[in-house]
């Protein structure tokens, strides 16, 4: 009896095991949800989230290696006295790898011809896109990895340890990939307007773009023994021949995504408070700098500024800043800072002294 019993157990057992299996995708597959996302779906969030890591980035911690602000602070961790931490280092690098994810699956998606969603301008916004998170990289960091980053998931090779490459070929790769995307945005193929934050659906504004930013990318190499005769060729070549190459030729080309406030378009600014966004000091290399330029973002007459469409209060009737890297413990005043992070201009009517 108890050899039978076993016996019924076991034949039970594996019928059960046979019937999880049984039509497994189909019934675990939700009707109402879709299996294939699609360009129009991965570019505005990956537009959105490659603003927010670049402005964060900016305000904490580019501000204050460029002298552009300084910290009221003695505490340890100061950027202007270039003390901080591998959090601030990793933040942009960790962050924009994470954006390309689905800025290649942008360009996969509408290359290929199985999936149902080829389109050769969005294959060709994704490379610009790419070109200018990777510059940005390489930039900031050096060599990184290129050719083999993001590509830990099957459909992109399953390499979980990407190479890193030399500064010099990832340039050489961005050029390829906008001569690229300048050929497939030449067929102009019409996309979503709601899917393009930036140009409404424009490709030919999209188009002139990526050539500026190539014309932009050249032109830091240029100075390069290795690859400036080549470089400034190609300059050449894009700057004499318009209808090849277009660029931007006026501020309305420019690429902007607006934050209008409603939806995912929010700036990452709108959660600061308002003390914390004057709390910095204005440096003096930045500020003094500006006025014996007499920089026209500084109106000398009435005493508005609109740098980075901010406004700076004054200090003591005077535009002024305050030294960047200061020792601690010498408590410099802090004069001039940015005045909102919501107005566009000091509502400042009356003409100030400079200086």
């Amino acid at each position: 009896m108890k050899k039978l019993l076993y016996f019924l157990m076991i034949i039970a057992g594996v019928s059960g095991a046979f019937s999880c299996t049984r039509n497994f995708d189909e019934i675990n597959t939700n009707p109402n949800n879709i299996d294939k996302v699609a360009p129009r779906q991965l570019l505005p969030p990956a537009l959105v989230d490659m603003m927010n890591f670049t402005m964060q980035r900016n305000r904490n911690f580019n501000n204050e290696l460029m002298q552009v602000t300084v910290a009221v602070s003695d505490g340890e961790g100061q950027v202007h006295r270039y003390d901080f931490r591998s959090n601030w280092a990793d933040y942009l690098y960790n962050g924009l790898y994470g954006v390309l994810t689905d800025i290649k699956d942008v360009y996969r998606i509408a290359s290929s011809d199985s999936l149902g969603f080829k389109n050769d301008s969005y294959a060709g916004i994704s490379l610009i896109l790419q070109s200018r998170i990777y510059s940005i990289l390489t930039d900031t960091y050096g060599d990184i990895p290129f050719s083999q980053s993001n590509s830990g998931r099957e459909e992109y090779g399953s390499i979980m340890e990407p190479a890193f490459e030399a500064q010099k070929d990832i340039y050489l790769g961005l050029f390829d990939m906008l001569e690229e995307a300048n050929t497939l945005l030449a067929a102009n193929t019409a996309i979503e307007d709601v899917a393009d934050p930036i140009y409404k659906g424009n490709i030919a504004r999209w188009r002139k773009f990526g050539n500026s930013l190539y014309l932009r990318l050249l032109l830091r190499v240029a100075g390069k023994a290795e690859v400036a005769a080549e470089a400034r060729a190609k300059m050449k070549e894009i700057v004499e021949n318009p209808s090849k190459y277009p660029i931007m030729t006026n501020n309305d080309e420019s690429a902007i995504l607006r934050w209008t406030g409603t939806g995912a378009y929010i700036s990452p600014y709108a959660t600061v408070r308002e003390q914390d966004f004057r709390a910095p000091g204005i440096a003096s290399f930045f500020i003094d700098n500006l006025l014996d330029w007499v920089d026209p973002r500084i109106d000398l007459t009435y005493g508005r500024s609109s740098i980075n469409r901010f406004a700076i209060a004054p200090a003591g009737g005077q535009f002024a800043g305050m030294p960047s890297g200061y020792a601690p413990g010498s408590n410099p005043v802090k004069r001039s800072y940015f005045y909102s992070n919501t107005s566009a201009y000091s509502i400042q009517t009356e003409p100030w002294p400079v200086r």
